[in-house]
């Protein structure tokens, strides 16, 4: 492990300074970028050799181990146009780069704080040779251009993960209602409520809300896990409304609407909807589905109904307040809002959903919804354009990032994901303020009189 520059850096200040500039010069290795940006007290060092003070335009080296104080930061521009920020209180070393010859790849390792990274060329190239290595996960870009940033859990975050823990333990209108615990193809969402809302790429383990209105695309499809145990695959190409999910909330009553505007779903009856067959309902365009048991799927077009029931028993509503039982094995067909449903035997050889039936998952709720805040030592990652891809480190386990989303990577290979919560940018370049990185002024003992 390299010397702690930061300490000396904070110890010595301009002393420092004044002595590695008087050292002998040693032979130079390869020159991989230089510092387009810099803030406060930071500095490089290659192994065997003294530390070498940061400042803008510094040559920076392959092998380089670079380390920055509180409260300062510098960035690096690399010989074929990524960049990295190497935020305050951070410890990280350029293992190898090469982005100019045939083989173009770039192996950076982070030991303590984060970075932000912009790729260049060589992930345009082929995104799987620009890594990250941490002490719990491998960062990869998983598109031609990315932008994302990895940091490592301190003590610090530890607990504030652990008190965000505590707070979320209460369930509110606010807490998340369901999970994505299977995926495939192009699924997404986008809160109603919040009219600066943007669509959401939904991947595994994403978190729904209330008032989240959810779209699949052809060959796609996505299942939900809710706490009190509900299970839903939406099916492909069609839209659902999670209208209102209350939960084990204090003074209020429990409760399941749910609104499928066009397309399909296959639904699995959780404890809500068994306790109290009236607290559950899924409206569609042309009739209301009410359950007196558990298991069903949904079809609609917006002017039509099919309803198959495969578990217990389940009931349609149409316009004129009658409600019309559809028993295990049996299928309903309504023709349109103002017609006369027809109730029959369901055929052995009618055609199936692709999709799988929600009974066939066996995530626990209380697995899925159980708080995991992050520990010291947890990689995080947060993309915020393109795609990226974590790899764990003690297990086989990959997960892929979208834009918009943050992943969390634990010692055991568990990997969380949800969508990034803060208004963070990724200062990668001097048109992006990345002096914003903290407010206030420079740190003590600068050493920018000496640069």
């Amino acid at each position: 492990m390299p010397i702690q520059i930061t300490r000396l850096v904070k110890s010595y200040g301009l002393w420092l300074c004044l002595f590695i500039v008087t050292l002998p010069a040693f032979a130079n290795p390869q020159v991989v970028g230089h510092i387009s940006f810099v803030k406060g007290s930071n500095a490089a060092q290659q192994p065997g050799a003294a530390p070498r003070i940061l400042g803008k335009d510094t040559e920076i080296f392959q092998g380089d181990n670079i380390q920055t104080t509180e409260r300062s930061f510098v960035i690096i521009e690399f010989s074929d146009g990524a960049k990295v920020t190497v935020r305050p209180d951070s410890n990280f070393t350029i293992d190898h780069y090469d982005g100019k010859s045939a083989n173009k790849a770039a192996q950076l390792a982070l030991h303590q704080g984060g970075v932000n990274a912009s790729t260049g060329d060589i992930a345009k190239g082929n995104p799987d040779r620009f890594q990250i290595k941490t002490p719990t996960a491998t960062v990869k870009p998983d598109s031609e251009k990315s932008e994302f940033t990895v940091a490592i859990c301190d003590q610090a975050c530890e607990e504030k993960g652990k008190k965000e823990a505590a707070a979320n333990a209460e369930r509110t209108e606010q807490s998340v209602v369901a999970r994505v615990v299977d995926v495939k193809g192009d699924v997404s969402a986008i809160n109603r409520a919040d009219k600066n809302a943007k669509e959401r790429p939904l991947s595994l383990g994403n978190p729904l809300y209330n008032s989240d209105s959810i779209s699949s695309e052809k060959d796609s499809y996505a299942l939900l896990v809710f706490p009190d145990g509900q299970k839903i695959t939406l099916q492909a190409n069609s839209e659902l409304d999670i209208k209102q999910y209350n939960y084990q909330i204090k003074g209020k009553k429990d409760q399941v609407l749910l609104r499928l505007a066009n397309g399909g779903l296959r639904a699995l009856t959780g404890s809500i909807g068994k306790n109290d067959h009236n607290a559950y309902s899924l409206d569609t365009p042309v009739a209301t589905i009410g359950i007196r048991g558990s298991g069903g799927d949904t079809e609609t077009d917006g002017t039509s109904l099919n309803q198959t029931t495969w578990q217990d028993a389940m009931f349609v509503r149409t316009n004129d307040g009658v409600e019309h039982d559809v028993n295990e094995g049996f299928s309903l067909s309504l023709p349109s809002a103002n017609s006369q449903p027809q109730v029959y035997r369901t055929p052995p050889n009618a055609p199936k959903p692709n999709e799988p039936r929600p009974d066939t998952n066996k995530s626990d709720p209380k697995s899925v919804f159980k708080e995991k805040p992050p520990a010291k030592g947890d990689t995080s990652v947060n993309v915020t354009k393109g795609r990226a891809t974590v790899d764990s480190n003690s297990s086989k386990n990959t997960t892929k990032l979208k834009e918009g989303e943050t992943g969390s990577t634990n010692k055991n290979g568990e990997t969380t994901t949800s969508p990034i919560q803060s208004n963070e940018t990724t200062p990668n370049n001097n048109q992006n303020s990345p002096e914003n990185l903290f407010d206030g002024d420079e740190p003590d003992n600068s050493l920018e009189g000496c640069l």
